[in-house]
């Protein structure tokens, strides 16, 4: 007996759903996987620990400065094809994770790959609002959305270190590649593409502003630990002066201008 018209689109809703778990799962695998192989991409790659923390830092970045750019562009443009240019994204940046020879372009693998993930997360849920109509429907699918991608997360530590003591940290890379394939080709088989509208504007100088406050506040950060006191008075440089408080204590050295007890000048003296 030959499958109804009925049948085949419930079957086509259901792959569309394992399409965005899947892509939803990949990302937020990607969140806590790495985390267990710090220690051997150190000692592969080299670098101190700055290098690490923007190993992990370069994706959350990217993914939280984009996201919202992203589900513009859905909006405007069709969540499909978004969606899958995302996973595309997402699934060959994680083979340039895989065979980077340094930190740096491991880095940088890193913050393409953080730009997929902030593609697919918004513009998984926009296809599944537009593949479950039914209310009561639509609310059990992204449970099981949200509830496959839960799973992902917590067990990215322990898939990982799996991975890693067998192949190789390089290996927790590696894994997105069939996840990645798996996922484009269900999407592209199944999802129904989303009405796009010309109305929806996107926000590109807020989302450079984004960038570069959230990107600067981690550099800060992240290379503070390595620059110590420079990157602070780089960071006190950075407060308008009438934001400073004056030192409690201030007493002027009559031939230089500055506190007696600080070193700094009146208009700079933070302590």
């Amino acid at each position: 007996m030959r499958p109804t018209k009925e049948d085949r689109s419930h079957i086509a809703t259901a792959l569309t759903l394992a399409a965005m778990s899947l892509g939803y799962g990949v990302v937020q695998l990607d969140v806590t996987i790495v985390n267990t192989a710090l220690n051997a991409i150190g000692t592969s790659l080299g670098g101190g620990v700055s290098e690490l923390q923007w190993v992990v830092s370069a994706y959350t970045i990217a993914f939280a400065a984009l996201i919202l750019t992203a589900g513009a562009l859905g909006d405007r443009l069709g969540a499909k094809r978004i969606f899958i240019a995302g996973f595309a994204i997402f699934t060959a940046a994680s083979l340039a994770c895989a065979l980077a020879p340094n930190a740096a372009i491991l880095i940088t693998a890193r913050a393409i790959q953080g730009a997929g993930a902030a593609i697919l997360v918004p513009n998984s849920l926009a296809l599944l609002n537009h593949a479950y109509p039914n209310e009561k429907d639509r609310g059990r699918a992204v449970g099981i959305w949200a509830a496959g991608a839960s799973l992902a997360l917590t067990a990215g530590p322990l898939a990982g270190g799996a991975v890693i003591a067998a192949v190789g940290w390089r290996s927790i890379f590696l894994v997105n590649l069939p996840i990645g394939l798996a996922g484009l080709s269900l999407t592209w088989r199944f999802a129904q593409e989303t009405p796009g509208s010309s109305t929806r504007e996107l926000d590109l100088v807020g989302q450079a502003a984004a960038i570069a406050t959230l990107g600067s506040l981690a550099g800060a950060l992240i290379e503070g630990g390595r620059l110590g006191g420079q990157t602070r008075s780089c960071l006190a440089a950075s407060v308008p002066r009438r934001s400073r408080p004056r030192c409690s204590s201030y007493r002027s050295d009559a031939s230089s201008n500055r506190c007696c007890r600080c070193g700094s000048s009146r208009t700079g003296c933070l302590r």
